[in-house]
């Protein structure tokens, strides 16, 4: 299987809408929220495509001062433990320095541990734990890292 990173297109979003119920329920992000991200962020959102196959997205949205926000990064549950998490993370990393960001900085849930090791791994370092961050119970860590 080859894998490689991508620019999303409009093709895409149906599938990232799909992995997202899959994964996350009514939860997940809605197929609109892809078309509003591609329209105004186009060069942020990556798809990774496994052969044929849309097989994970990372989704990232401009901070004030020259950060970005990985608001999501996702491989679909047939491709997981492939590297792809890896090679999206990697990507998004020098796109968003390519279009000039200084940090990167993301939300992960405590008990997340595959994730926070992967982060860490590629240099991101945990500066918060913020209770209720999404919400009542659903707490997070920020983790940032220099681009």
């Amino acid at each position: 299987m080859t894998t490689i990173v991508r620019a999303a297109t409009a093709g895409d979003l149906h599938k990232l809408a799909l992995y997202e119920r899959q994964l996350y329920g009514a939860e997940g992000y809605p197929e609109l929220l892809f078309y509003q991200a591609l329209r105004q962020w186009p060069q942020l959102l990556l798809v990774a495509q496994s052969d044929d196959t849309v097989s994970g997205y990372s989704m990232m949205a401009p901070l004030p001062q020259q950060r970005v926000s990985l608001m999501s990064l996702l491989v679909a549950s047939d491709y997981r433990q492939l590297g792809i998490g890896r090679l999206l993370l990697l990507h998004s990393l020098q796109v968003a320095a390519e279009h000039g960001f200084g940090e990167m900085e993301l939300s992960v849930s405590p008990q997340n541990d595959k994730a926070i090791n992967l982060y860490q791994k590629s240099g991101f370092v945990i500066c918060d734990n913020v209770p209720d961050y999404l919400g009542p119970g659903e707490h997070r860590l920020i983790m940032q890292r220099a681009l």
